[in-house]
């Protein structure tokens, strides 16, 4: 009954929450003509039957007619809002101006004129201005019979006064201004109260949004300008500063900084680049690049500091590389790219055998989110600005991309084997960088192979050591050489990674579900993981799958994949009236990827609803290995509403610490606990300390490898909350749970009818 009156008075969650000014409108309307018509009701039936004693019937008539406008109003409410808002301020004047001519005590009709009083305030919440000022000028008239108290006359000669008239007068009052009108407010101001929470909100996330690509901005690697169309600079990063040599570039005038011509100007806004030289000292020269222009007709641009490579130029203007010096040279390092260092290999490794090194700066992201990407490409320039001074003039020095360098070196006739080459080489790499920061002591790890015209081709010897470069670890093998069966190995891995990739354009990778269930059994949620079908009709190994992922930079298109197929699962389970929560596994690394993170952020805002079934797994190691970044990202979906849960506790680096800093919920213990359970007391020992210690840290503990019954009623007895397992179930398609749920209602249908 309640649900259906706050349907007819549009008071559900829905409507409550809705900024329509029309459903508002309509809302107040059904509240005031609602609590109207109950009113009347009441005076239409006590007075019809005084009125038929006297046989007064032009009084049934009114009264009867009010309660019929007034069923009008509510019943074009819904279809056309305009008839109703007027009729019901025409049945306000018409009930006051009857009160007035048509009773003959005028100290009573004075009630009426009060009562014509409410008209502006619902002018003012169905109307503009206008209505609602005329109404308030309309309202002099009874003003000035009240001020004078002279009775207006009688036209029609006739009286609607009865014995009960001053209650029917001082009941309509009394319920109208204290009933129909603080409702109606109410509901204003509920609305108006809502809707400033909401703004607020998206007022937060705007300012947290504004904050973001404000410092995305400013630790742009790249120097980089916001610029109106008329050249005044809006905004400037701190590499721009530099490259600029102005702190106050932002209240400039992009001319008051850089010298160039009209013509030149005049390409640039066409979207074309320009070289300019520094007006504060013009042996800096500076490329100017246009690299969009957004809607509000402002102008992005980055500034590159040109001037080594022009001095480059200058060197090389008699060479015929002098053409291909931009596109040749890296404008960080000043070192050849890949295609140019490729190219100076094989001229000089026509007659002879080469040995080619690829060196891999380790730590760098740390790096850069302790000190800035700025500070990250001062360190990438200062090692390559070390590494041309050491190396000798024989060995070619190139930067491929990324924290990756490359070095070939001829084989001279007297080395003695490819390993004292190697080393010899490796021994010549910057071991202090002195940077802005402090002196620095780089790690990296190096991959070797030989090149030559009897063996590999350049290409194919650059493709061995990024090869021996996978299987380099910086602290226990930092060199490694290139194995035939590891090429193998990751041209079988790319192989499919671009299987994997065609397959994620197709959404044809799935999820299957595991459940997590009470130590009796009951299904309390479920564990969505990943099944990919090959061609050959083969699962692919999901761990296998995500780590190929993470390593290319893949994970976070798949990480978005599986939160749509599991959002998906939870509006199909919906359908059926299922509402079990439903876990994705992340790896840290693609909350960290921008796009997947706002792709959450857009979900907890747009559809809240959904959160209650969607809970956030991430294992232990992927937040160790991530750390404070991590950590705040978060916490940030932890306030948005995110269910976040700690899997594989026990098998990673996290720390206890740790564990209390995370705004996890559920810990889900990994299945190597379990092993030798009840078997092994020490395991048992150390199972029951972690349920102890997350009953004290007041999280829900998830116990995983469940695999026996014994182990079952062992853990039971333990107290244990959750369990999940092959001993419960296996991981299986959604069509199947979506079965078995309808084939466990119908069974307990059938036990209810047989009962």
């Amino acid at each position: 009954m309640l649900s259906r009156i706050k349907q007819l008075l549009l008071l559900t969650e829905t409507d409550l929450n809705s900024s329509s000014v029309t459903l508002l409108q309509q809302s107040v309307l059904r509240i005031i003509l609602s609590s109207g018509l109950l009113l009347v009701l009441g005076i239409v039936l006590h007075s019809s039957w005084q009125a038929y004693q006297i046989h007064a019937w032009y009084i049934i008539t009114i009264t009867s007619a009010f309660y019929i406008a007034l069923l009008l109003a509510l019943y074009f409410s819904s279809r056309l809002l305009s008839v109703s808002k007027t009729l019901l301020l025409v049945i306000i004047f018409g009930a006051g101006l009857c009160m007035l001519f048509f009773i003959d005590n005028f100290e009573l009709s004075k009630l009426g004129l009060l009562f014509v009083y409410t008209a502006p305030l619902i002018a003012l919440l169905f109307f503009n201005a206008r209505v609602t000022l005329a109404v308030m000028l309309l309202n002099f008239i009874p003003y000035l019979f009240l001020l004078y108290s002279k009775a207006p006359i009688n036209l029609f000669n006739f009286s609607i006064t009865l014995p009960a008239t001053p209650v029917y007068l001082h009941s309509l009052l009394f319920l109208f201004f204290n009933l129909c009108i603080p409702l109606a407010v109410m509901r204003v101001f509920s609305t108006l109260k809502r809707n400033a929470l909401t703004l607020g909100q998206q007022n937060q996330l705007i300012s947290q949004s504004n904050q973001l690509y404000q410092d995305i901005f400013n630790q742009r690697s790249k120097a980089s300008l916001l610029l109106t169309a008329d050249g005044d600079i809006v905004k400037a990063n701190n590499k721009a500063r530099q490259v600029l040599r102005s702190i106050t570039a932002e209240q400039r005038h992009i001319t008051d900084l850089l010298h160039t011509t009209a013509s030149t100007q005049a390409a640039f806004w066409q979207g074309h680049d320009i070289e300019c030289m520094l007006i504060a000292d013009p042996n800096i020269h500076v490329l100017l690049n246009h690299m969009c222009t957004i809607e509000q007709q402002h102008h992005l641009v980055q500034l590159d500091d040109i001037t080594p490579l022009k001095q480059l130029h200058q060197k090389l203007a008699n060479n015929h590389q002098k053409e291909d010096l931009w596109r040749n040279y890296d404008d960080l390092t000043n070192l050849p790219n890949p295609s140019f260092f490729l190219q100076l290999v094989k001229q000089h490794s026509a007659d002879s055998g080469g040995l080619m090194v690829i060196i891999r700066l380790c730590h760098i992201k740390a790096f850069n989110q302790q000190h800035g990407y700025h500070t990250g490409d001062e360190l990438l320039a200062a090692f390559a600005s070390q590494l041309k001074a050491a190396l000798p003039e024989d060995v070619i020095a190139a930067r491929l991309r990324g924290v990756k360098f490359a070095l070939w070196r001829p084989l001279s006739g007297g080395s003695t084997s490819l390993t004292t080459e190697a080393s010899r080489l490796v021994s010549m790499l910057p071991q202090q960088l002195a940077l802005s920061v402090g002196a620095i002591n780089p790690v990296f790890e190096a991959g070797i192979s030989i090149s030559g015209r009897q063996h590999a081709s350049a290409e194919q010897t650059l493709e061995q050591c990024e090869s021996a470069l996978e299987q380099a670890d910086a602290y226990n093998c930092p060199l490694s050489f290139f194995q035939p069966d590891t090429l193998q190995q990751r041209n079988a891995e790319l192989q499919l990674l671009s299987e994997f990739k065609t397959a994620l354009q197709h959404n044809t990778p799935e999820l299957w579900l595991q459940p997590k269930v009470k130590p009796d059994g009951v299904i309390e949620s479920f564990e969505a993981l990943l099944r990919w079908q090959q061609s050959d009709g083969s699962y692919a190994a999901p761990e296998k799958v995500v780590a190929l992922a993470e390593q290319y930079g893949l994970i976070a298109q798949l990480s978005s994949h599986v939160l749509n197929k599991a959002i998906a699962i939870i509006k199909r389970f919906h359908q059926h009236k299922l509402h079990y929560a439903i876990a994705i596994n992340l790896t840290g690394s693609d909350l960290l990827a921008a796009p997947f993170y706002n792709e959450l952020v857009h979900i907890a805002t747009h559809q809240p609803a959904l959160l209650q079934q969607l809970t956030l797994e991430l294992t232990e190691n992927s937040i160790a290995k991530h750390q404070q970044p991590l950590f705040d990202k978060l916490h940030a979906l932890k306030r948005l509403g995110y269910t976040l849960a700690l899997d594989d506790f026990g098998t990673g680096q996290a720390s206890l610490s740790m564990l209390n800093k995370l705004p996890v919920d559920t810990v889900k213990l990994d299945r190597s606990f379990l092993l030798n359970v009840p078997g092994d007391p020490r395991q048992t020992q150390l199972v029951q300390s972690v349920m102890l210690m997350t009953k004290a840290l007041k999280l829900r503990l998830v116990i995983e490898g469940v695999e026996t019954e014994v182990q079952q009623r062992f853990l039971s007895s333990l107290g244990a909350e959750q369990l999940q397992g092959y001993w419960f179930s296996k991981p299986k398609p959604v069509a199947y749970w979506l079965v078995h749920f309808s084939q466990q209602k119908s069974e307990e249908s059938a036990a209810e009818n047989a009962t």
